[in-house]
C-alpha cells in the first residue's frame, strides 16, 4: 500500500514548490492555533516547529522570527476572510449575515483578541488589519445599500450597520461569554440590525 509522506517525514533534499507551500500552510495553521490558545508572548518558535512538524530552521527560512510568523498569520486571515466570505452582487441581507457569521467565529474572535493585545507592538499591521478587515467590510456594506441612500450618507450608515452587526454579541464573544453563531443565528442577528435601521427588505 502506498503511504503518502507527511510534513514531518519528507525525503531530504530541495523541496518542491508544492512542498514549500504545504509547509508554509502547516506552519501558519499551527501558529494560528497556538497564538489563539496560548497568546503571542507565551508561544515559542520551538512550539511552532513541533506543532507544524518542521524544523526551527524551516520557520526562519520561510518566514523569519516569531513576529514575522504572527504578521503572516494576521495577513492571511484578513485577506482570506474578506475575499472568501463576500462576493459582488449579493444583497445587503446576505452581506450582513456573512459578516456576522465570519466575524463572530472562533478563529476571527481569537485573532481579534490577539490583534488588540499586540496592536501597540505591530502598528503597521494593525493599520493594515483595519483597512482590509473592518474597513473592507464597511465598504462592502456601503456598496450594497439601497440606491435611495445618498452617497454622502453611505459612509456613516455603513459604519452604523457594521457596529450593530458586532454589538454586544461580539463583545460577549471576545469575553468568552457566548458561543459562535450558526448561519441561521447569524442571519437573524443581521436581519434584526437592518430592521432597526429601517433597511430590512421586508
Amino acid at each position: 500500500m502506498h503511504v503518502k509522506h507527511t510534513t514531518g517525514s519528507r525525503k531530504k533534499g530541495r523541496p518542491s514548490d508544492d512542498e514549500r507551500e504545504e509547509r508554509k500552510t502547516a506552519i501558519l495553521d499551527a501558529a494560528t492555533q497556538l497564538f489563539i490558545r496560548n497568546g503571542y508572548g507565551q508561544t515559542t518558535v520551538d512550539q511552532l516547529a513541533a506543532a507544524a512538524q518542521v524544523t526551527k530552521r524551516t520557520i526562519y527560512s520561510y518566514f523569519g522570527d516569531k513576529a514575522l510568523v504572527f504578521t503572516a498569520v494576521i495577513e492571511r486571515f484578513r485577506r482570506d476572510s474578506v475575499a472568501t466570505s463576500l462576493s459582488s452582487g449579493e444583497s445587503l441581507e446576505d452581506v450582513c449575515a456573512k459578516i456576522v457569521y465570519v466575524l463572530h467565529s472562533d478563529q476571527a474572535v481569537g485573532l481579534h483578541r490577539l490583534m488588540i493585545a499586540e496592536a501597540a507592538h505591530f502598528p503597521a499591521l494593525s493599520a493594515a488589519f483595519y483597512a482590509s478587515g473592518p474597513r473592507g467590510y464597511m465598504e462592502s456594506i456601503a456598496a450594497s445599500l439601497p440606491r435611495s441612500v445618498r452617497p454622502t450618507e453611505a459612509s456613516f450608515l455603513s459604519e452604523t450597520v457594521f457596529s450593530l452587526l458586532l454589538g454586544e454579541k461580539h463583545r460577549q464573544r471576545l469575553l468568552g461569554l457566548a458561543t459562535a453563531p450558526d448561519r441561521e443565528t447569524a442571519s437573524k442577528h443581521a436581519a434584526e440590525a437592518l430592521r432597526a435601521l429601517g433597511l430590512s427588505a421586508a
